[in-house]
C-alpha cells in the first residue's frame, strides 16, 4: 500500500505559527463571543459545511439557492440566513449554464430581489487543479471583499492527485478548506457524494463515499437521502457546535428544493425488493379511504386485505402518518386528514 501524500509538504508550504497554550481560567475569561451564524441553527461564520447526497440529488442547485439566501438575508430550507457577501467558485458549469440557473432561482424567489450586488461568481470550469496549488491565486482574488460565505462546487475537481479514500490525503484537503475559513473568517460550503449502493442501512454520517474524514471534519454535515416519494429527499443535519435539528424532507420543484412538512423523513427509498408495501400517503388513501373514522381493529383488517400487511406494520404506518399530520386520532378512531 502506498503512503498517503501530503501535497502541502511536497510543495514546501510553511505551516502557520501555533497559538499559545492557555489555562482553563484564561479560557473561561476569554471575552471573545462566538462568531455570528451565517445560517441560524446550522452554521457559524468561520466554519465548514459539507452537503452530501446521491448522484443527481440537485446538490449544486441547493448550494446556489443557499448562496442567494445568504446574499439576500432570507431563509434557506426554513433556516434564517444572515445577510453577507457570497462567493461561489464554480468549477463545473459553463458560464451560460450558471447564468441561466441563477436567473431561474431568482425568478422563483422574488423575496431575494436585490441580492445581485452581494453575490459573486468565479466561473473556473477548465481550470481544475489541486486546491493546494490553486489556493494562493484564489485567496488573492477573494481578499478583495469581505465574504461571509464561500462555496466551492464541486470539491472533487480540486482533489488533484489525492485519493478520496485516503484519510490522510483528504485530511490535507480539508486543511486547505480550513485555511479559507481562517483567512477570511468566512463559512465555507462544499458538496460531496454518497457511496454507491444502498445508503439507507447506514447512519447519515456514514453515507459519504471515500475516507471517513469527509464526514468527521466538517462542523455542519447536511445529507440528502432519497425519500420513498419521487423527487424528495430526507435531510439530516449533523452539527458539531449547535443543537440538533430534527430531520425533515425537501421536494424538488424546479428550480428549488422546497421543504415538504407533510412527508415523514424516516420513509426512505429502499433498493428494489426491499421497498415498503406502499408509501405512507398511499396507505392513508387506501386504508383510511374517504376520511370517516375507523377503529384500529378495522384498519388492521383492511391493511391485511388491501395490502397484505400485519398488525405491527399497520401500527408503524399509522404512527408515521400521524407524526406528519396525514392522520388524526381521537376516542380510539383514526381518520384521514384531507390535503389542503
Amino acid at each position: 500500500m502506498s503512503e498517503p501524500r501530503d501535497i502541502a509538504v511536497e510543495l514546501g508550504v510553511v505551516p502557520p505559527s501555533l497559538p499559545a497554550m492557555v489555562s482553563a481560567r484564561e479560557l473561561i475569561r476569554d471575552p471573545r463571543p462566538a462568531p455570528p451564524q451565517i445560517m441560524r441553527g446550522v452554521l457559524h461564520q468561520g466554519s465548514k459545511l459539507l452537503l452530501s447526497g446521491t448522484s443527481k440529488s440537485n446538490k449544486s442547485w441547493s448550494l446556489l439557492d443557499l448562496a442567494v439566501s445568504v446574499a439576500s438575508g432570507q431563509k434557506w430550507w426554513g433556516h434564517q440566513c444572515g445577510e453577507a457577501d457570497v462567493a461561489l467558485l464554480n468549477f463545473e458549469l459553463a458560464d451560460w449554464a450558471m447564468r441561466d440557473r441563477l436567473g431561474s432561482v431568482l425568478t422563483a424567489r422574488p423575496e431575494c430581489a436585490g441580492c445581485e450586488d452581494r453575490l459573486f461568481f468565479w466561473n473556473l470550469r477548465g481550470h481544475n487543479a489541486d486546491l493546494t496549488v490553486l489556493r494562493p491565486k484564489l485567496e488573492e482574488e477573494l481578499c478583495r471583499r469581505q465574504f461571509g460565505l464561500i462555496i466551492i462546487d464541486p470539491i472533487y475537481k480540486l482533489l488533484g492527485g489525492r485519493d478520496e479514500n485516503s484519510n490522510g490525503e483528504i485530511a490535507g484537503l480539508m486543511n486547505e478548506v480550513e485555511a479559507f475559513c481562517q483567512k477570511f473568517s468566512a463559512a465555507v460550503a462544499i458538496a460531496h457524494h454518497f457511496a454507491k449502493g444502498d445508503s439507507t442501512g447506514k447512519n447519515a454520517i456514514d453515507r459519504m463515499s471515500g475516507a471517513g474524514v469527509w464526514a468527521r471534519d466538517p462542523d455542519s454535515l447536511v445529507t440528502l437521502t432519497p425519500h420513498e416519494e419521487d423527487d424528495c429527499f430526507s435531510v439530516n443535519m449533523t452539527l458539531r457546535n449547535l443543537p440538533r435539528v430534527p430531520e425533515f424532507v425537501v421536494r424538488w420543484e424546479y428550480p428549488l428544493m422546497r421543504v415538504a412538512r407533510d412527508l415523514n423523513p424516516e420513509a426512505l427509498r429502499r433498493p428494489q425488493g426491499r421497498n415498503k408495501a406502499c408509501t405512507d400517503r398511499e396507505f392513508v388513501e387506501l386504508v383510511l379511504g374517504d376520511g370517516a373514522g375507523k377503529a384500529f381493529g378495522t384498519i388492521v383488517r383492511d391493511g391485511a386485505s388491501l395490502l397484505n400487511m400485519g398488525r405491527s406494520s399497520v401500527a408503524k404506518y399509522l404512527k408515521r402518518s400521524a407524526d406528519v399530520g396525514l392522520v388524526r386520532s381521537s376516542g380510539g378512531l383514526y381518520w384521514r386528514v384531507e390535503a389542503r
